[in-house]
């Protein structure tokens, strides 16, 4: 009888909280500026994400993304913890970003390549419509080298439009 309240508590738990889930496209500006250069390298990047609710002023937003900053290709894994000011549609995030570097070229002279790092990011964002979000966030390094890390010595701007779907 135990284990049977208890699968009902977790199924409706479960339920409960992806009846809260969004999920949508985003994409947008990238700047990539490596440690020590004066500029920065402008491109694109666009993916997936999924809103996961916990309350009104509280959101969960992991998101896969694909950036191309000139002959460099990036995959970038956030995962962003959303807080909503004051009953506003202003948020504010913060969170951990896995970042992988690859490179396609044949230039073996490339500085980075085959490379993952660890950032933390931080930004703020704006819900225009319910399901229409733009966005503005700074990703930087925080892991050093390490066996793990390679530790990409770049941070990272991007500034965007999220669509739900």
């Amino acid at each position: 009888m135990k284990k049977l309240l208890l699968v009902a508590f977790l199924f409706l738990g479960f339920q409960n909280l992806f009846a809260q889930t969004e999920a949508g496209i985003t994409g947008g500006y990238l700047n990539v500026t490596a440690d020590g250069a004066d500029e920065g390298e402008s491109g694109f990047y666009a993916g997936l994400y999924a809103e996961l609710s916990f309350s009104n002023s509280l959101k969960l937003q992991p998101e896969l993304l694909y950036g191309n900053v000139g002959d460099n290709n990036l995959l970038y894994l956030p995962v962003m913890l959303k807080y909503y000011v004051a009953g506003t549609d202003l948020n504010i995030q913060a969170g951990p970003q896995a970042t992988y570097l690859f490179n396609d070229s044949d230039d073996d002279n490339i500085e980075f390549k085959d490379q993952l790092g660890l950032d933390l990011g931080v930004g703020v964002g704006y819900d225009i419509f319910h399901n229409i979000y733009v966005h503005a966030r700074y990703g930087f390094k925080i892991a050093q080298e390490s066996d793990t890390f390679s530790s990409a010595d770049f941070n990272s701007f991007m500034v965007g439009l999220s669509v739900g779907l």
